[in-house]
């Protein structure tokens, strides 16, 4: 009898010391959004859901961010869920641990949708005008009943990540092999698809500044500003015909031949034809600034600055991946 009472004892320690198994807690999306500053300063939002698979509440999460001071961000692009939650930041050896507490649990068979952002500081290297940054790929612990477990992974789990690099920043070395480097909002984006990456994997970039692409995205931004010009002068009723007519050429000049040239490497011919464009731009400002023609400031027309990884364009970029991954599946 004593024997057999010391086994249900034991037993019920047991469960007490480990109320969850790996299977108890799916992770079904861990999608990195990362953005590397021109001072070296981390920006990333992380799109998660996780789901409980097992018979116990699931009260929160936690990972580690391999940095030496995290600041969390809040706003809707950033930190945000249905069921709310609080934050605590440990030290920890190699990084940060961001403990991430519901405010109410999720019960068994339910999922948790969110966002969480923050920066980081000393994360990645900033040496001159090269720039370096290593990522690894892990997924999160849950925290069930105080304790930390595994999760388990889906055969269809959303693992993906962006990382865009400062502006006129090129990559010169990238692992794994992303699913495509793309040039958005004036950043080279090296981008990986959930057949690209994986919980285990360790992204690793280095960049370094190019005066060719400085000089691309320059001119990039000169369009856009003069292209804000010509709608405010238009809304005004004015005739804006002839600087359309150079835009599109300086567009042309600059996404279609400059920019395919410094992907194809030959930096010559791409600052050739950025040549060609800005002096296209010239033309359009001076057409909108002729006489008999009231030309619109460009403090009028700015837009306000945002991350450029993150928001409406962002949410948009992701969606788009979603849909290429699908086809080709």
């Amino acid at each position: 009898m004593n024997a057999k009472r010391f086994l249900i004892y034991f037993l019920i320690l047991l469960i007490t010391a480990y109320p969850a198994s790996a299977g108890d807690v799916s992770l079904n999306r861990w999608v990195l959004n990362v953005t590397l500053h021109d001072d070296g300063l981390v920006e990333e939002a992380i799109q998660i859901e996780i789901e409980n698979t097992g018979s116990l509440p699931l009260d929160g999460f936690s990972f580690v961010v391999p940095a030496s001071a995290v600041t969390m961000v809040y706003d809707f692009d950033h930190t945000s869920s249905f069921t709310g939650q609080t934050v605590e930041q440990q030290a920890v050896p190699g990084g940060v641990k961001i403990i991430i507490n519901f405010n109410r649990s999720v019960e068994a068979g339910k999922k948790w949708d969110g966002r969480v952002g923050f920066t980081a500081e000393k994360w990645a290297v900033k040496e001159g005008s090269d720039y370096s940054i290593t990522i690894p790929i892990k997924a999160p612990q849950a925290v069930v009943s105080g304790k930390n477990i595994e999760m388990s992974l889906p055969a269809d789990a959303d693992i993906r990540s962006q990382v865009f690099l400062p502006k006129a920043v090129e990559v010169t070395s990238v692992t794994p092999n992303p699913f495509r480097i793309l040039f958005q909002f004036d950043h080279m984006v090296p981008t990986w698809s959930s057949d690209k990456l994986h919980i285990g994997d360790t992204i690793s970039i280095k960049g370094s500044f190019s005066d060719v692409l400085s000089k691309i995205v320059e001119t990039d931004e000169k369009s856009r500003e003069i292209n804000a010009r010509i709608k405010a002068a238009k809304n005004r009723g004015i005739d804006v015909s002839e600087a359309e007519a150079h835009l599109k050429n300086a567009e042309d000049y600059n996404t279609n031949q400059a920019l395919q040239s410094y992907w194809k490497k030959d930096n010559t011919v791409a600052l050739q034809y950025a040549g060609y464009a800005n002096d296209e731009l010239k033309l359009a400002e001076s057409s909108l600034s002729a006489p008999g023609k009231t030309e619109v400031p460009l403090e009028e027309t700015a837009e306000g600055k945002k991350t450029p990884g993150f928001g409406a364009a962002g949410m948009i970029l992701v969606l788009l991946i979603s849909l290429v991954v699908k086809k080709r599946k």
